[in-house]
């Protein structure tokens, strides 16, 4: 076992409340028996002599149906789970999880077994997606990822441990209070069937409101309607949430990347950029994904569908699903983006709760114009032209917004005249210039001077709307946005390098040590002001192989710190 989050485990009620962040014999062993697990599947039982010696649990577990993209049959009839099994569910503190193991063996429901037209063993590579197997890197990579977006306040999965086989392989056990995807959902609506899929729509809104997320009404029109409304506002923050924070995710038309509750699942396709890397498309093995800016579009088209089933279970009629396009939950879809997307923008800036609540009462006009300065400066792209890059293309932007919201309030508050100042134009493209920005990527012409006067005045408009002293607010700008904005914040080329360097040695480091470096590199990527923890400089300093791995991650971090 390679990796335990406790502090999920603790809530989970998996261990004592003050259990400390340390592994033991008994504790390790137990969590081995119970997820070191792999699949008997046909392949297995059409070949007894592979079993031969294994130790049997004695009842079944279950790989469930879910569409995916990757399947030639779009209606889900043969696809879903090809590596994971769902363990069951656990209760704590009034929230029933679900538990998954993802790695345990090959299924049928893999689109390799798809194609081959025959089960397959586990472990088979001939087929695409179809080994049943989890890369190592992949696991623990999810393990971080997503433990650090749910720290800051990103509504996701969580990774409760991380086995290693030694061989390159694991199994990766997640976790969420409700695992349900829209794909297990939109399957039954492809094929049509009602009541499998007012099955499945009940059980869903039932889990939410059993486990206190939402309230409900009795009658069934009503609790439809309310449940429809709770989807779009969640998907409406989920795809604010990503576009204005940068992170990449698949969405496509059949909700495999995310959990019906509005959550990311799934980090094999999520990336976190350092800038708005809206060019960048991932290419897969007959397609390219979507884009950064594309994520709302489809956020919004499965709540559109989420519209239509629910008229199905209602009505038992399936209608088409371009007549749900001015469905109400898609105004809601709507409203929930702009509001999300308005409090992420000005907490970006470094403005307390506070402060975000007054300018979303009183100035939402001037929040308007200050993201319509501010698009200038974001949407910009390098001369050069697309590129290609080992896993797809991007168009890399030439500014680093978030340097410039991090040094900007500073400079304001070093200045003799205060808000009242100008930072020179020249300066102030510099400040956020990717060092991969060229001669003419950087040319100042009276239009940029003329948008850089403009992105000054709003942003400046914008703090003093803030309410207090100008000076107050300006020292907590720059203390809050320093955390926020900071220079080394992971991308998924930084993780990819990262996640190298902890594979390297993890067999020449002691358990605990190994635990210590990954929760220290987690809490130094958490960006919320007073919660944030650098690692500290004594283990940054020690000459121990632990202190070695912690600051090769740092120097990954500044390496990779401009990239998608």
């Amino acid at each position: 076992m390679i990796y335990f989050n406790f502090p999920l485990a603790r809530e989970l009620g998996l261990v004592p409340a003050q259990h400390a962040d340390k592994m033991n014999g008994p504790l390790e062993a137990k969590i081995l028996d119970t997820f070191s697990l792999q699949i008997i599947n046909e392949y297995d039982l059409a070949h007894p002599e592979r079993m031969k010696g294994a130790r049997l649990k004695p009842n079944a577990y279950m790989a469930t149906r879910y569409l995916q993209l990757q399947h030639r049959d779009k209606c889900g009839r043969t696809s879903g789970d090809g590596r994971s099994i769902w363990n069951g569910t656990i209760e704590a503190n009034g929230i029933r999880f679900d538990v998954s193991s993802r790695g345990t063996g090959a299924t049928i429901l893999s689109p390799g077994a798809s194609e081959a037209n025959r089960p397959l063993a586990t472990g088979e590579t001939k087929f695409g997606y179809a080994s049943g197997t989890a890369d190592l890197d992949e696991m623990l990579g999810s393990a971080l990822m997503s433990e650090i977006f749910y720290r800051e306040g990103i509504p996701t999965e969580r990774c409760l441990t991380v086995i290693d086989y030694g061989d390159g392989s694991s199994v990766g056990v997640r976790t969420a209070p409700n695992l349900v995807r829209p794909a297990h959902l939109f399957r039954y609506l492809k094929m049509g069937r009602h009541a499998e899929l007012k099955q499945a729509m009940d059980y869903f809104l039932d889990r939410q409101e059993k486990n206190g997320f939402w309230k409900l009404p009795a009658d069934p029109a009503a609790r439809s309607a309310r449940g429809l409304d709770q989807i779009a506002r969640s998907y409406g923050k989920l795809a604010a949430v990503m576009e204005e924070e940068y992170i990449f995710n698949w969405l496509s038309w059949d909700g495999d990347n995310v959990l019906a509750d509005g959550s990311i699942l799934d980090y094999g396709s999520i990336r976190q950029f350092a800038a708005k890397s809206n060019k960048y498309r991932y290419e897969d093995v007959d397609r390219f994904s979507t884009s950064l800016g594309e994520q709302r579009y489809w956020a919004r088209l499965m709540v559109q569908a989420f519209a239509q089933s629910a008229d199905f279970v209602l009505s038992g009629e399936k209608k088409k699903l371009r007549e749900f396009r001015e469905a109400a939950c898609l105004a809601e879809f709507d409203k929930e983006f702009r509001e999300e997307r308005d409090r992420r923008l000005l907490w970006r800036f470094g403005f307390s709760r506070a402060h975000i609540d007054r300018l979303m009462e009183k100035s939402r006009e001037d929040i308007a114009e200050f993201r319509r300065a501010l698009a200038y400066f974001e949407d910009l792209k390098v001369a050069k032209g697309p590129e290609k890059l080992p896993d797809g293309i991007t168009h890399r932007p030439v500014f680093l917004i978030r340097n410039l919201l991090r040094e900007l309030p500073r400079f304001y508050a070093d200045a003799a005249g205060g808000l009242g100042t100008d930072m020179d134009p020249d300066r102030f493209c510099r400040i956020m210039a990717a060092s991969y920005a060229g001669k003419r990527d950087l040319e100042m012409t009276p239009s940029r001077a003329g948008h850089v006067r403009e992105f000054q005045d709003r942003y400046r408009k914008l703090l003093r709307c803030a309410n207090g002293k100008e000076e107050d607010t300006l020292r907590l700008i720059t203390e809050r946005s320093a955390v926020i904005n900071m220079e080394h914040r992971l991308t998924g080329d930084g993780l990819v390098w990262i996640i190298g360097e902890i594979m390297a040695v993890k067999d020449r480091l002691a358990w605990d040590e190994l635990q210590d470096a990954l929760d220290a590199f987690i809490d130094s990527q958490v960006r919320i002001p007073g919660k944030w923890k650098p690692i500290p400089e004594e283990d940054l300093r020690s000459p121990r192989l632990k202190g070695r791995l912690l600051r090769k991650i740092k120097a990954d971090l500044e390496l990779y710190k401009e990239t998608v």
